[in-house]
Formats: structure tokens, C-alpha cells, sequence
């Protein structure tokens, strides 16, 4: 089967308040590294490895969109195809309608929309490669695991009020992928502020949406002890970007001075 050209948007607009709970320190975890790479650029540059990606569309902060160019690398120096940074939202939900807004824009084709956290930085394409199959079967797909543990509800007086069938049970992954149309049908018309996910969104519109297996490779990046050595990054991360902030304020102010300067002529006179 040949693979259909497809969209792909990586999300990492978040606050990363969890990753930065345990720390004095704040830095979006996406920003970080892991042997040699950002966390962010490993989560997409898989997406190139695959034929048929046609756009790719990066959501970050407002305001992070220069911080978010360094950590992609050199990724959007050499893509070939349109490479977009978009500001996101106060939710995960509003951050990707801002990216299919701007995918409604592009005069590009393509037939599916891969969502993928910008936080899972260890997926690799042939995960890509099967959720996109099995969405061309039924117009969704979200990479999936069974749950193997024991699972137990929790009553509100905090003790154990429920034993729990596991087998029906599963825990999903990114990307999730979905025909263009229908998921940009699913964002226009879901009813609530916010979603536990993209297949929510999704399938609360009426769309059929399956599971192609999933990865235990495939984890996110949650919690600071999931990166190592990232107290010592994030140290040396807020360094650099305070050194960064005052050497671009003293390259403004300087530019300042010297347009002002060129206003008069040499004899003190004003031009």
C-alpha cells in the first residue's frame, strides 16, 4: 500500500509545571536534551523519515517562538516542505486548533493530520508508519498498549471501593492520526473547553477511531527524573538564555544610539 500524504503537528505548547515541580528552576522539558539532541527534535524528526509528510507545524508558547527554533536544530533549515511555528493556546486543545487553522490555510495536499506530543521523543517511524495505516481503514488511529497491572477504583473516602476488568482496558500513545476532513469537522464542532486527548475530540463528533499497536519505547517525558542530568541542563539552559536576553538588549539599545546618531551631521547639526 502506498502511504498518503499527511500533515503532522508536534505540540509543545504546554507549561511543563509537573517537569518544573521539583525545581526552582523553570524550563520546558521539550527544550532540554537527551544523548546530544533536544527531547523536541527527536520527537519530530522521525515525522521526515516517513514518505508522504507534506507540512509540518510546531506549536510552542507565546512568545518561546526563537527558543523553540534552537531546539529543533537544524530541522527547519532543511525541510523541503512547509515548516510552520505556531503560538498555541491556554489549553493542549486550543494550541492544536491554532495548528489546523493554519493547516486550513496551506495550498498544500494531504489526507490525514498526525497529532504527536512534543514530549514523546522516542518514537520512531514505523509506529508512524502503522497508525496511519490502520487510519485509512476506519479514519483514525491512535498508537495503543493493553494495560498489564492490576487496576482498582479509588473511592472518595481514599480506599479501594471497586475491583477493576482490565481486559477491555488500554492506555494510548501519540501520534494520533485522522482523515483531514473529519478531524477538522471534530475541532469545529466539539462542544467542550477542553480534551483528554485528540480522539476525544474525535470520536465525540461521531468518527470512527481504532488502535494500531503501540510501544513501550514510545514513553513521555513527564517529570524531570525521566531526563538525566536535567537539573544541571535547566541550570545551565536559564544561564544561557538570561546572557542571550541582555546581549539582545544591549544590541537594541545600541542600535538605538546609532540611528540616533545618524540624525545629525558631523558639525552637530541636526540633518
Amino acid at each position: 500500500m502506498s502511504i498518503p500524504p499527511f500533515a503532522a503537528v508536534i505540540t509543545a505548547a504546554g507549561s511543563s509545571s509537573r517537569f518544573s515541580a521539583s525545581t526552582d528552576v523553570h524550563v520546558k522539558k521539550e527544550y532540554l536534551s537527551i544523548d546530544g539532541h533536544t527531547v523536541l527534535y527527536r520527537a519530530t524528526r522521525p515525522f521526515f523519515n516517513v514518505p508522504g509528510l507534506s507540512a509540518m507545524i510546531i506549536t510552542c508558547p507565546q512568545g518561546s517562538e526563537d527558543e523553540t527554533v534552537v531546539a529543533l536544530e537544524d530541522l527547519a533549515d532543511i525541510a523541503s516542505i512547509p515548516f510552520l511555528i505556531v503560538p498555541g493556546g491556554m489549553t493542549r486543545k486550543e494550541s492544536v486548533k491554532a495548528a489546523l487553522d493554519e493547516l486550513r490555510g496551506l495550498a498544500v495536499p494531504f489526507e490525514y493530520i498526525a497529532i504527536h506530543d512534543g514530549a514523546r521523543p522516542f518514537v520512531d517511524e514505523n509506529l508512524i508508519i502503522r497508525t496511519l495505516a490502520a487510519a485509512t481503514i476506519t479514519g483514525g488511529a491512535v498508537p495503543a498498549m493493553r494495560v498489564t497491572d492490576a487496576v482498582k477504583r479509588l473511592g472518595k473516602d481514599g480506599l479501594i471501593s471497586d475491583n477493576v476488568d482490565r481486559s477491555t482496558l488500554i492506555t494510548v500513545q501519540t501520534p494520533q492520526i485522522f482523515r483531514r476532513d473529519q478531524l477538522l469537522a471534530a475541532y469545529d464542532s466539539y462542544p467542550g473547553l477542553e480534551a483528554d486527548d485528540d480522539a476525544a475530540v474525535f470520536i465525540s463528533a461521531g468518527y470512527s477511531c481504532t488502535v494500531s499497536r503501540g510501544s513501550a519505547e514510545n514513553r513521555k517525558i513527564t517529570y524531570i527524573s525521566d531526563i538525566p542530568d536535567a537539573e544541571k541542563q535547566a541550570e545551565e539552559y536559564v544561564k544561557a538564555r538570561e546572557e542571550g536576553r541582555k546581549s539582545a538588549k544591549a544590541s537594541k539599545r545600541m542600535r538605538e544610539l546609532l540611528q540616533k546618531g545618524d540624525e545629525w551631521d558631523e558639525s552637530g547639526d541636526r540633518q
